[in-house]
C-alpha cells in the first residue's frame, strides 16, 4: 500500500501490525482460545521511500511511503 500522508501511513502501519499478530486473547489467559491466525506477513518493517533520482524526476513522489506484505 502506498501512503502519502503521515496519518494515512499510521493507519496502514497499525492495520498491518494487527493483521500480523496471531493470538488476540488477553495476556492473562494461560492458553489461546481464540484460534486467530496471522493474515499477513510484512516484507519489511520500515517503509520503502523513493530514491533521490525518482524524486528529481517526479517531485510529487517525495512524500510517498510503500509498505508491503504477503497475504497468507
Amino acid at each position: 500500500m502506498i501512503s502519502f500522508h503521515s496519518l494515512e501511513d499510521r493507519l496502514v502501519k497499525r492495520f498491518m501490525r494487527d493483521e500480523e499478530r496471531g493470538c488476540v486473547c488477553p495476556p492473562d489467559f494461560p492458553v489461546c482460545v481464540c484460534g486467530h491466525q496471522p493474515a499477513l506477513r510484512a516484507i519489511s518493517r520500515k517503509p520503502i521511500r523513493p530514491s533521490a533520482q525518482e524524486i528529481a524526476l517526479n517531485p510529487r513522489a517525495a512524500s510517498a511511503r510503500l509498505r508491503a506484505a504477503v497475504k497468507q
